[in-house]
């Protein structure tokens, strides 16, 4: 990654932040202004103006909340991702509690054994999904990273809603086809990590041989390989989970009576009566995860390092950001459903893939960046195709 202007990196940040307010100010607004009941059993919405906010909202805050992982001195702490995620957890637990008592607080609390089930299954997949992320973005970047986990993502949410939420599907081909679009997608992204890296070897090796004459060392491509392995695993992980968050949403407003959970009947709006009991789950489930994950180290006398100083500013204004942008796919996924809404939602790729390349510098050569926007370029047509057929 080229060298970062702190100054800038910072000013960005405070840019990207301002925005994400904005965006969910104007939500709760439209809410309180235009409210519209949200649609029950399964169906859609799609003339609800705050359905596609929602989806606009998360689409800009998604493609913009990973970028402060990328701050130089959050590398050179070589910090855990487990401890990022303690800061990390920490913001979006308030973040969500701030707008609850700004937007949805006056409904009163929403809080039972179901509602709290709900938060900490949402808070358990989100915390692996998060881990994940953290590891997919240092390893094969904030371009390439997020191409992955979209695609999957989608995929994923769409047999949710499909098999086993209800959501209609018009057009079975078209369905099918859409899902293909984007697993090549996938595909396509994942290859394009790989091209770049080679590149960047092949850069490298010039460079050295330009030195001393010497080549780049087989230990070298064979570290690089691995990395990007782990990075493209980690990013299909952090799919599979994300694209089941919403599950819980689901379940918390419609029940479901399977598992033994009951439907809301309160009067505020799901997804502003949800935060609640989804900031308990995070507050809960972090430290159990922190100690499955630590605990072994711990007891044998290898404790974790914060880097308070370092990592701590960076972290908690990345959950915000987090927290921000789910509260928008909430409503996305509320109003549009879990086949529509959601999946729409992961079109945050392109702005992910302009700092990946732009900003960050992630991507070398033009076979890599052109099959990375091949790739975006097919993923978006599936989630298109995928609206349309839904």
């Amino acid at each position: 990654m080229a060298a970062l202007n702190m100054r800038l990196h910072w000013a960005l940040a405070a840019a990207v932040l301002v925005v994400d307010i904005l965006l969910v100010g104007l939500t709760v607004y439209m809410d309180k202004t235009q409210h519209v009941e949200p649609p029950a059993g399964g169906e859609t919405d799609a003339s609800a103006p705050i359905g596609w906010l929602g989806v606009c909202g998360a689409v800009f805050i998604f493609g913009c909340f990973g970028i402060l992982i990328k701050t130089p001195s959050v590398q050179e702490a070589n910090c855990d991702c487990m401890v990022f995620q303690c800061y990390y957890s920490f913001a979006v637990a308030a973040i969500s509690m701030l707008i609850w008592l700004a937007a949805g607080s006056s409904g009163g609390l929403t809080f039972t054994a179901s509602s709290f089930a709900m938060g900490a299954f949402f808070a358990t997949l989100w915390i692996v999904s998060q881990v994940c992320a953290f590891n997919a973005i240092n390893a094969i970047g904030y371009a390439v990273a997020p191409a992955i986990w979209i695609g999957v993502t989608i995929c994923v949410s769409f047999v949710w809603g499909v098999a086993v939420f209800g959501n209609p599907v018009h057009s079975w081909p078209g369905a099918i086809g859409a899902l293909s679009l984007m697993l090549l997608g996938v595909l396509l992204a994942a290859a394009s990590s790989a091209i770049s890296d080679r590149q960047a070897q092949r850069n490298a090796a010039r460079e050295i041989r330009a030195d001393n004459g010497a080549l780049l060392a087989d230990g070298q491509k064979s570290a690089a390989a691995g990395t990007a392995a782990f990075g493209i695993v980690s990013a299909c992980v952090l799919g599979l989970c994300n694209g089941s968050l919403m599950v819980s949403l689901n379940c918390f407003q419609n029940g479901c009576e399977a598992i033994g959970i009951q439907a809301y009947e309160g009067s505020v709006l799901a997804p502003l009566a949800f935060l609640p009991s989804l900031a308990a789950g995070i507050v809960v489930m972090q430290p159990v995860l922190f100690f499955l994950y630590w605990g072994r180290s711990m007891l044998a006398g290898n404790m974790p390092q914060f880097h308070f100083s370092k990592v701590a500013v960076s972290g908690l204004l990345t959950g915000a950001f987090w927290g921000m942008g789910n509260f928008n796919a909430m409503f996305a996924t509320v109003y549009l459903g879990q086949t529509i809404g959601f999946p729409l939602t992961q079109c945050c790729l392109i702005l992910s893939g302009i700092w990946g390349i732009l900003y960050f510098k992630e991507i070398q050569g033009a076979a890599a960046i052109s099959t990375f926007a091949l790739a975006s370029v097919i993923i978006l047509a599936g989630a298109t195709l995928d609206g349309l057929s839904c």
